[in-house]
């Protein structure tokens, strides 16, 4: 019985079937083709055979094994690692960032940095170019310095910075950090052009109410210097001043002034310091 079975099935596999295709409005044939479920069966099996062999291929020797569980290469695990480092470094460098940036707005509206969230001030830019002066161009600006008016050069160890004076005017108001004045206040004539005390690097350049239009440029040496209540700022954030170069335009900007004067504040790795200490105005 079971082999009458056996018999009859692969009898029926090998029966002849015809798979035509007419028109329908006149029935006419179109299409005819002789198909056994044999047939059909293998050449099922030889196109999931293909199927088959093409995927082996595909993810055996194509980038495409990079997607299969437990086939990436050892490079594109240490790249992944070295990714992952970046973004942690990213993540470190923008947290300074931040507090860099707290610190500026801080001494922007004339408060006072405290000593645990001081920073050293630096600029990415300001690190890719040599602020530091050689000792042939030192030996001239010395000479040179001699011979102007206004001009001071520190004899501190610590300091290789030579510092002009931002405007040639009068002090009004010296600087007291008692009464949170971090700065001097210098009247001049009217239009009269503010210039860089020394070489550096903008990192501020813009307007708050209580100071108005204010620019900042970092110095080497850990110097930063402001220059606040401006009618016209000359640069922008991320341009290279020499000393002496014009930045703005004395003004009477913003809430916390009486009139057209320079406020120029000084600043030594995150502390204010008073700038007669290092400038001859």
């Amino acid at each position: 019985m079971t082999d009458n079975t056996k018999y009859r099935f692969f009898r029926k596999l090998k029966n002849k079937y015809r798979l035509v295709i007419l028109n329908d409005g006149t029935y006419e044939e179109r299409i005819g083709i002789k198909i056994t479920p044999l047939l059909v069966l293998s050449v099922l099996f030889v196109v999931s055979l293909i199927l088959v062999f093409t995927t082996f291929i595909l993810f055996s020797f194509t980038p495409l094994k990079e997607y299969v569980p437990g086939k990436t290469k050892i490079e594109t695990h240490k790249e992944l690692v070295k990714i992952a480092t970046k973004v942690d470094s990213l993540v470190l460098l923008l947290d300074g960032r931040d507090v860099y940036v707290d610190n500026l707005i801080t001494i922007l509206n004339g408060g006072e940095v405290m000593e645990n969230e001081r920073i050293p001030l630096k600029n990415e830019v300001g690190n890719m170019m040599s602020l530091d002066v050689s000792k042939e161009d030192s030996l001239f600006r010395l000479r040179v310095e001699e011979k102007s008016s206004g001009d001071y050069i520190s004899v501190s160890p610590r300091v290789n910075n030579y510092f002009l004076s931002p405007l040639k005017g009068m002090v009004i108001d010296k600087y007291n950090k008692q009464n949170k004045h971090f700065g001097v206040d210098i009247i001049s004539g009217d239009g009269s052009i503010i210039n860089s005390v020394s070489e550096g690097v903008v990192v501020t350049s813009n307007w708050t109410k209580e100071t108005g239009f204010v620019i900042a440029v970092q110095h080497s040496g850990g110097f930063l210097s402001f220059y606040k209540h401006n009618s016209v700022l000359l640069k922008e954030v991320g341009d290279y001043v020499k000393r002496g170069d014009p930045i703005a335009v004395i003004g009477n900007s913003g809430e916390l002034t009486s009139g057209p004067h320079l406020h120029f504040e000084l600043w030594k790795s995150g502390e204010s310091v008073d700038p007669e200490n290092y400038i001859s105005f």
